[in-house]
């Protein structure tokens, strides 16, 4: 069931129907374990109706008590959003439950259940089936999450090419690790040949979409190999990604500064990222600030 624009549309074992916000009011004020649900996604979302997420969550609760799977599984993703409360156990059950009405992201919280052996026994074998039966609908995070079973052999016989492959296919929907993952197989030629361009056009779709290990990558990409391709646009992202606390690039942002690299030389500020990062545990940033405070290279 989702919400749509005229209406919500319910899938049922006979075919379709479709209901207005006044509709389903009354299905869910009639206890109807669909217009509950419907409701409940109304308020939690701000569709139609204002946004109050505490009467959304309440619905969906109820939902799930009279076992509405859809309302289960949106309760798990929302509890693993860190956005909703509720017992590991409770969520495994719902994702299972869910799993069992054929809901893509039920087969997919119950296959990084048993990925991740929890609140169940660790099977990479179940989760890989699962990731594979949620994939098959479409849904772009099994693909990634299927991928990285593949990458690293978890239940299957690693295959680098397929894992590519998924992770693609992922990341052309949309999904912002798999775009990053792309791009790492792209820079170190895991499951297809190597391509520093292709690799940083991926980087560059998972970095504006806030992914700050794609931001860092980029600007090793475009400063630090021989020779560097932009360090004006490294500088740039080593800042975006330093902003976002990575302590490699805090390190490069300070190294920049130091050298006038992609940047106005300003020893000052680069000391001061120097710091940032060594306080903020880079051994290689306390390294070379003693290195020149040795030298008499170090001040501010």
């Amino acid at each position: 069931m989702t919400g749509k624009s005229k209406g919500f549309v319910f899938e049922t074992g006979t075919g379709t129907f479709e209901a207005d916000l006044d509709e389903v009011r009354r299905m869910a004020d009639g206890g109807d374990p669909d217009g509950l649900y419907a409701m409940g996604m109304a308020c939690l979302f701000g569709m139609g109706v204002e946004q109050d997420a505490e009467k959304g969550f309440r619905l969906l609760e109820a939902a799930s008590e009279k076992g509405q799977p859809a309302a289960m599984t949106l309760l798990v993703r929302m509890f693993m959003s860190n956005s909703y409360m509720m017992a590991t156990e409770t969520a495994v059950d719902y994702s299972r439950k869910g799993a069992e009405a054929g809901l893509s992201d039920g087969q997919l919280f119950l296959g990084i259940a048993y990925r991740d052996g929890v609140g169940v026994d660790r099977d990479y074998k179940r989760a890989a089936e699962l990731f594979r039966e949620s994939a098959r609908q479409g849904n772009a995070e099994a693909r990634n999450s299927l991928a990285h079973i593949y990458q690293e052999g978890l239940g299957v016989d690693k295959d680098p090419v397929k894992a590519f492959k998924l992770y693609k296919n992922a990341a052309s929907a949309g999904n912002v690790n798999a775009q990053y993952q792309t791009g790492a197989c792209y820079e170190a030629g895991n499951g297809v040949k190597t391509d520093l361009k292709k690799a940083a056009e991926w980087y560059t779709m998972a970095a504006e979409q806030g992914d700050s290990f794609a931001m860092e990558r980029l600007g090793i990409l475009y400063g630090l190999v021989d020779p560097p391709v932009d360090p004006e646009l490294s500088f740039k992202w080593f800042l975006d990604a330093a902003l976002q606390g990575m302590l490699g690039a805090m390190y490069y942002v300070g190294v920049y500064h130091l050298e006038g690299f992609g940047v106005d030389k300003d020893v000052e500020e680069g000391m001061k990222w120097l710091r940032l990062a060594s306080s903020s545990g880079s051994g290689e940033a306390a390294a070379l600030i003693s290195h020149l405070e040795k030298k008499g290279d170090g001040h501010a």
